[in-house]
């Protein structure tokens, strides 16, 4: 018998669709910002709008490091069955949200004069200066916004909340395109009215979202109570590689920028790339959707120790990046003068036409970028800070910025276009040869990529890890149990109880859980510890805990509920948690 490994399949599809859900939703509205100011506002304030682009990764670099690093640390608790340690993490991350927003939002007012020249609008760009200046005071008090929703998105899903995640979204994105078209056509508010109407669509959404935190039954309470300043240590280490991508992304686009700008075309370039830019936020969200369902997974992985869920990760990851880096692909080649067109008007042909051959060329490096931002949140959701913190930067910044300086002379823009692929494939080289060295062989199997930190987990000679899809399986599993304790030495109780905890609990799950008609599984895993012995029993039916319908079905009568009144009373320790919509059984004897 063996763990088909269906659980965290499911599990990674499910909450992929939601979180590739999400960020689509969340940068379609960005997507609208860009044509709307393109066709409405013209290639002058577009070129505004790309220059602005670098602020928003910084934005995005401070959510990164407390989104991702809440959780992964949230994830690893839950997957340990500590539920006070994880809400003990959400509740640093909120108090230190709050410093981070208004020391930003207050930068930014102050300075925002000096941080658009900064970006480039200076030279022969510096009649960008007024526009630039103005989106950026528009914009900055989204910012706040940005980190609640990003650490919301992430956490609300480890609550069982996915959807309301998308309608905030989704309702986000309407009023966004709404208030673009009203300051376009109706207010002619400019670029200081295509920020405000940003910040208000993103204020929206948050209000949508504090409303999950209103409800009884979830793990994320705020409180003061215990909190411990070696959590937001763990916090801002573990989100460290996000911080390294969104900070090197800033400069990489900054650089990318000031090469625009020394073109022969200079704000038609610096235009074209922000259409380009726009699409790789549109197209990098995307897959990072696929990444960031790796991270929080894998956080959840390591805290169990599962080395089996770790591999099955590993395959569903590199499919999902493969399938979804691919549709993508072939949607740009196919549609990149519509998409570059949308961004245009009659005056902006010239930027229309680069930002098109741009796009085109971008295009082949979506399916290998997918993969690599996948490797790199796998390695940070399992905590290699270093190795993916030196690939997110090398990744992001060196691989692609050094091919774009060497080509200019001879490409001109094409240059930053060609960066672009060359660096995902460097990247990728990179991330190969390292498992090749780990293995010291040629890397083929999901096994050869898993990077995990030895010692993980209890040794595999004292594991025993299978799955049960029907009731007929449910006695072979039973008795398989027994015998593998039998052989490992347990006494001949402690085989019969844990046994009897197989069987009693399998048929309870597959009679009530399996009655929905979907399919589901049951993740079976006994480990032999160095005092006892420990049973975990995962599914993926709707939310049971036994140890409190127990205590809602007490009776005097000792002939009912007898099969799980008997697992209850025999085991030293039983722990439920619910997470990610799985019911998480753990079992000590």
């Amino acid at each position: 018998m063996k763990n088909n490994g269906q659980i965290i399949s499911r599990l990674f599809k499910k909450s992929v669709i939601s979180i590739i859900a999400a960020a689509i939703a969340t940068m379609v509205g960005i997507v609208i910002d860009g044509i709307v100011i393109g066709r409405f506002l013209g290639p002058d304030s577009m070129a505004a709008y790309g220059l602005v682009t670098p602020v928003i990764n910084l934005a995005t670099a401070f959510s990164g490091i407390l989104a991702t690093g809440a959780q992964i640390i949230c994830a690893q608790h839950l997957g340990a069955g500590n539920a006070q340690k994880a809400r003990r993490a959400f509740s640093m991350c909120m108090i230190i949200t709050v410093a981070v927003s208004v020391i930003m939002v207050s930068v930014m007012l102050i300075f925002r004069n000096d941080i658009a020249v900064l970006l480039g609008a200076h030279g022969n760009s510096s009649h960008l200066l007024s526009q630039t200046s103005d989106y950026l005071l528009g914009i900055v008090f989204s910012f706040p916004c940005v980190l609640f929703l990003f650490e919301f998105n992430s956490l609300m899903r480890l609550d069982g909340d996915a959807n309301r995640v998308i309608v905030a979204v989704v309702v986000m994105t309407i009023l966004d395109i709404a208030g673009d078209l009203v300051n376009a056509l109706v207010i002619h508010g400019g670029m200081l009215g295509m920020g405000i109407t940003t910040s208000i669509s993103y204020f929206a959404a948050l209000v949508i979202m504090l409303l999950h935190f209103t409800k009884k039954d979830i793990i994320f309470k705020f409180s003061f109570k215990g909190l411990h300043i070696k959590d937001l240590g763990e916090i801002f280490a573990t989100g460290s590689s996000s911080a390294i991508g969104s900070a090197s992304s800033m400069l990489r686009n900054t650089v990318l920028n000031q090469i625009m700008v020394a073109t022969l075309l200079s704000s038609t370039s610096v235009a074209a790339l922000g259409i380009v830019n726009t699409v790789f936020n549109f197209t990098s969200s995307t897959m990072l959707g696929v990444a960031m369902t790796t991270a929080m997974i894998a956080g959840m992985i390591l805290g169990e120790q599962d080395r089996t869920a770790a591999e099955a990760l590993i395959k569903i990851t590199v499919k999902t990046s493969l399938v979804v880096g691919g549709v993508l692909t072939l949607l740009l080649l196919i549609f990149a003068d519509s998409i570059a067109g949308a961004f245009g008007s009659s005056d902006g042909a010239g930027m229309v036409a680069l930002a098109s051959r741009g796009l085109r060329i971008y295009a082949f490096s979506i399916l290998l970028y997918g993969i690599n931002v996948s490797f790199i949140n796998y390695t940070q959701g399992m905590r290699r800070m270093f190795m993916s913190g030196a690939i997110c930067f090398l990744d992001n910044f060196p691989l692609i910025v050094l091919p774009a300086l060497a080509l200019f002379k001879v490409l001109d823009a094409d240059a930053v276009w060609w960066a672009f692929l060359i660096g995902e494939s460097l990247c990728l080289l990179i991330i190969c040869v390292m498992a090749a060295v780990r293995k010291r062989g040629m890397p083929y199997r999901a096994k050869d990529f898993l990077f995990i930190k030895e010692p993980f987990g209890i040794a595999e000679e004292n594991t025993l890890d299978f799955s049960v899809t029907n009731a007929e399986d449910v006695v072979p599993a039973s008795s398989a149990v027994e015998k593998f304790c039998e052989e490992k030495g347990a006494k001949p109780k402690e085989s019969m109880m844990l046994a009897l905890f197989v069987e009693e609990l399998g048929n309870n799950i597959i009679n009530y859980g399996f009655a929905d008609g979907k399919k589901h599984s049951i993740d079976i895993r006994v480990m032999k510890l160095d005092n006892g012995w420990r049973l975990r029993i995962r599914d993926d039916c709707y939310r049971f805990d036994p140890t409190e319908w127990i205590k809602l079905h007490n009776t005097d009568d000792p002939t009912k509920n007898i099969g799980i009144r008997m697992v209850c009373g025999m085991a030293k320790d039983i722990n439920y948690l619910s997470t990610l919509e799985l019911n998480n059984i753990c079992i000590t004897i």
